[in-house]
């Protein structure tokens, strides 16, 4: 009777042996390793497309912001328009032609839109934003209207008090005029130095009660200075503070999203990195500023 010809595995062949116990651990602790070198850095690049679409967006909108400067025979755009101006002489209209008044039109959003060549979706980063103003049409009431969420929340706030001003800081009143005379800027042409001088800056705000889906918006339509007149002093907190309750009081809504900086778009039109240092500077923010803690004092005293 022949041998039986049915073959065993051959041990002594370093081929017909499988993986071992050991061989396995060893291979996947060295793709753990290898997921542990790669995951930072595909975080780290995420991020940096995310700094560097904002950067993009901010240029684009400094396009618009100085073709409104054009149509408008030099003067810049109202940073915050009083509710006089939008029921006057200041004309804003939604996406549907209608005309719009009250805070929806005071803020800057509506009126600089028809200058962003129907691109105004780059002034919203957020993914929480822009599904807020894709789904905004299905709610009746103002809280939650589409021109409501466009109004309050692009990833760049206007600093409006100094460029353009702001009645949220009363310097379009009589009393105001008569203490600190007019210490924004009107036309782009008044700028001393334009490529040093904010336009807008990457904001946050608060969460928001009458939006809760949104939490906490990358965006918010203003971002104000550390100082503003003498009276009041320093308006920001000594350090920048991510998960600040109030970013207002923090930093002034300006949000360090981006490696610890914030885009800003000046008013010469190019788009730059800040960090918490340089933003501290109002030489940064108002054109009449002289020294890094200059606040606006009266018309005899300063």
């Amino acid at each position: 009777m022949a041998p039986c010809s049915a073959s065993l595995p051959d041990l002594a062949n370093p081929r017909a042996r499988g993986f071992t116990l050991i061989e396995l651990l060893v291979c996947i602790a060295i793709i753990a390793v290898l997921i542990g070198i790669l995951l930072p850095a595909l975080s780290r690049g995420r991020a940096l497309c995310k700094q560097v679409r904002e950067q993009s967006s901010a240029a684009q909108l400094m396009v618009g912001f100085l073709a409104y400067s054009h149509d408008s025979k030099g003067r810049v755009m109202v940073g915050y328009a009083s509710k006089k101006m939008v029921s006057g002489s200041i004309v804003v209209h939604n996406a549907a032609g209608e005309r719009l008044t009250g805070e929806v039109a005071q803020r800057f959003p509506w009126r600089i839109i028809p200058y962003m060549a129907g691109e105004f979706r780059g002034l919203y980063q957020d993914p929480k934003v822009v599904g807020a103003i894709a789904g905004a049409s299905d709610y009746p009431d103002a809280a939650h209207s589409y021109d409501y969420v466009i109004s309050l929340f692009p990833s760049l706030g206007m600093n409006s008090t100094w460029i353009g001003g702001s009645d949220l800081s009363g310097e379009f009143g009589k009393d105001f005029v008569k203490l600190f005379g007019r210490p924004y800027i009107t036309r782009i042409d008044e700028a001393q130095r334009p490529t040093e001088l904010i336009a807008f800056a990457s904001a946050r705000v608060q969460p928001q009660d009458q939006l809760p889906w949104l939490d906490r918006p990358e965006g918010f339509f203003r971002v104000e200075s550390p100082y503003f007149t003498e009276s009041l002093g320093r308006q920001w907190e000594t350090s920048y503070d991510r998960d600040a309750s109030l970013p207002g009081a923090n930093s002034g809504f300006v949000s360090l999203r981006h490696f610890g900086k914030a885009v800003t778009a000046m008013m010469d039109g190019h788009a730059e990195m800040a960090g918490w240092g340089e933003l501290n500077d109002m030489r940064m923010w108002a054109d009449k500023a002289t020294s890094a803690e200059w606040a606006l004092g009266t018309k005899t005293g300063s």
